[in-house]
């Protein structure tokens, strides 16, 4: 009884729709990521990964650049919308 609310069939416009959907979300992501500012510079080695490093040596460093990206502080807060990604 339950699979009948778990799968269900999806219509070729459903598939449109969901594709360009999910193509928006994906673009408006990476759109995002590019705009993230960092102090440090990471490199790829050889093997497609990265060389350990020291990681954050302060948690004043991390504290710095979170506020840096956060779209809206207040003080020493980020103000956040509650549900905004809705």
């Amino acid at each position: 009884m339950v699979d009948n609310f778990i799968w269900r069939k999806v219509s070729e416009k459903e598939k449109g729709e969901i594709e360009k959907n999910a193509k928006k979300i994906l673009n408006d992501f990476a759109s995002k990521l590019a705009n993230i500012k960092t102090k440090d510079s990471h490199f790829e080695n050889g093997d497609g990964g990265r060389d350990e490093g020291e990681g954050w040596k302060t948690d004043e460093m991390f504290r710095e650049l979170m506020m840096e990206n956060a779209p809206f502080v207040e003080g020493d807060l980020v103000v956040a919308e509650k549900g905004g990604w809705k």
